[in-house]
């Protein structure tokens, strides 16, 4: 009662006056009342995606809505309002429970559109984007009127119509600035004056188009490759600027060396060292390098001492009360200390990198390559594999875990797959060679999950393609 009342009052007050602030709180406080049906109804439609899955049902309902909130505001009978109001609950509901059998109809049509849009298909491939949602609509009206089959036909042309424009997104993201770059390259006369970093730029950039043609979803190695293009062209664009300021006469090619010269130097100058560059950059370059390599050395050496520091710093504060126990404490370090130095010893820089990691031990097989996509251990494996079996036994009855790694290229279920064959095949040889207990000794494959190198480099992607074993002793 108290509701007609209240719209009896302000319709005659809205019909004779601009609508108040008090008419507008009165207006607030009714939709809240009268829309509570229909707005439950109208989020359970929007959680179900109906107005994509059931267009015809939600637009329908929102007519409706719409309609019940015009009459509203103009006061009108809530006889209507209710009746409108119902009208937009039910096909709100209807378009709910139509989107749910949508969903599982059109399930691999909805996937495309998610990738399309995650791509930026909508911007970079605006036509192909507007036909796939159109025909998608037409699909999503049809199966709304029970024309399964016709609706089956029509979605699974939306999904080829989402993938085309994926890809053209892709492309447009990964390929277009390279193409951009080498029409620049191109304008600067690069395939003359510097023909080999142009050609491997080109080369990049059609590798690039390739792969993303062959697998779409692999974005990892087509990134790179586009990447390493733009890096090619771009240097293809400073060196024709060079060539063209020395054939003008702007530049001579002394200066341009003793720029050179003096980037090296002032590399140089940070580690005292004196460069000299009387027959090239060769010595000065090798000098730096040395030092690099001795200060990252000492710097793993440093972290080791530190972290064993850590260690025995937070045991002392939080057992300053028992020296017996500290004292065993570091007696076991020595221990640990002793084992991993006879450890190290089993292998070269070049075969195993010994890590500690809190009280376990990585062995990271640098030397144990695999040929591309295999997974076989190879004879010339076998003098590594050796020291591998005495490492392993210098820590009888401990758990051991073989943890195969690849690079990023590759789809993700190639390189898990891949990797968690390559970690079996270690994990074999070893149950054949050791005394290791099957209890005891587990094979992992993490694919591309956890590198430990940058991905864009090729030297970066070898470090990556690696089995780790990692064990953990009982001390």
């Amino acid at each position: 009662m108290r509701t007609i009342v209240l719209l009896t009052l302000l319709a005659s007050a809205i019909h004779a006056t601009p609508v108040t602030a008090a008419q507008s709180e009165v207006i607030a406080e009714l939709k809240t009342s009268l829309f509570e049906s229909a707005n439950k109804a109208l989020g359970t439609a929007n959680e179900a995606k109906a107005a994509l899955l059931s267009p015809t049902n939600y637009a329908e309902g929102a007519q409706y809505y719409r309609r019940a909130e015009d009459v509203l505001e103009r006061g009108g009978n809530i006889d209507s309002i209710r009746r409108d109001l119902d009208r937009a609950t039910g096909a709100f509901e209807d378009a709910a429970e139509q989107a749910e059998l949508a969903a599982t109809t059109f399930g691999s049509v909805i996937r495309a559109r998610e990738d399309a849009m995650s791509a930026n298909a909508e911007a970079y491939a605006p036509e192909e984007w507007r036909e796939a949602e159109v025909t998608f609509n037409e699909a999503a009206v049809r199966l709304e009127k029970g024309r399964l089959e016709r609706a089956q036909r029509e979605g699974s042309g939306a999904e080829t119509l989402f993938r085309d424009a994926e890809l053209i997104a892709i492309k447009a993201n990964y390929l277009n600035e390279t193409r951009r770059l080498l029409e620049k390259a191109r304008d600067v006369k690069a395939p003359r004056y510097a023909p080999k970093s142009y050609e491997r730029a080109s080369e990049l950039l059609a590798q690039a188009s390739q792969v993303l043609e062959t697998n779409r979803y692999d974005t990892d190695e087509p990134r790179n490759l586009a990447r390493e293009a733009k890096h090619n062209a771009l240097h293809a664009i400073y060196v024709s600027g060079l060539e063209e300021s020395v054939r003008s006469g702007d530049l001579m090619l002394e200066d341009i060396l003793l720029e050179w010269e003096a980037s090296i130097a002032s590399l140089a100058d940070l580690f005292d060292i004196p460069a000299h560059f009387d027959e090239g950059e060769e010595e000065a370059v090798s000098r730096i390098r040395e030092e690099i390599v001795a200060m990252l050395s000492e710097n793993k050496s440093l972290t080791a001492t530190l972290e064993d520091r850590q260690i025995q710093l937070e045991t002392l504060i939080q057992e300053t009360a028992s020296m017996e126990r500290l004292s065993k404490l570091v007696a076991r370090q020595e221990r640990q200390r002793e084992r991993l130095a006879q450890v190290e010893a089993l292998f070269t820089p070049n075969e195993a990198l010994v890590l500690r990691q809190g009280d376990s031990i990585i062995l990271r097989m640098v030397g144990l390559n695999f040929d591309f996509a295999k997974h076989d251990l190879k004879p010339e494996h076998g003098p590594l594999l050796g020291a591998l079996t005495r490492a392993i036994n210098q820590f009888p009855d401990s758990n051991i875990v073989v943890e195969g790694h690849t690079d990023a290229f590759g789809s993700d279920a190639s390189n898990l797959s891949l990797s968690q064959k390559r970690a079996e095949a270690v994990q074999s040889y070893l149950l054949e060679n050791t005394p290791v207990s099957p209890a005891n000794l587990t094979a992992l494959g993490y694919g591309e999950s956890q590198p430990v190198a940058n991905n864009e480099t090729e030297e970066g992607r070898r470090k990556n393609r690696r089995i780790d074993v990692v064990i953990y002793p009982k001390w």
